[in-house]
């Protein structure tokens, strides 16, 4: 788990959760396209779109933010489980 500790990936990883946790998995997929698209704009100088790559993308905080969204998940199931009775 030390990957998870480098660069920003628990603020992705907590960010998704908390977005997944008042939205939905779909919210929470959409909000990782959002932030990783802003980390490489800002990485690469603000550049036009056209001139950089899907590989210029961390996919690891791609990743903990995928990771964030299936918690939040569980944590929808276990409530409507639980506490709901379905």
């Amino acid at each position: 788990m030390k990957w998870l500790r480098e660069s920003n990936r628990m603020k992705h990883l907590v960010g998704i959760l908390i977005v997944s946790l008042l939205g939905t998995i779909l919210m929470g997929i959409g909000c990782i396209g959002g932030m990783e698209f802003k980390d490489v704009h800002h990485q690469n100088g603000n550049k036009p779109i056209k001139e950089w790559t899907w590989q210029a993308w961390d996919w690891l905080d791609v990743l903990a933010g995928i990771i964030g969204a299936v918690i939040a998940l569980i944590i929808h199931i276990l409530f409507y489980v639980i506490i709901i009775k379905v």
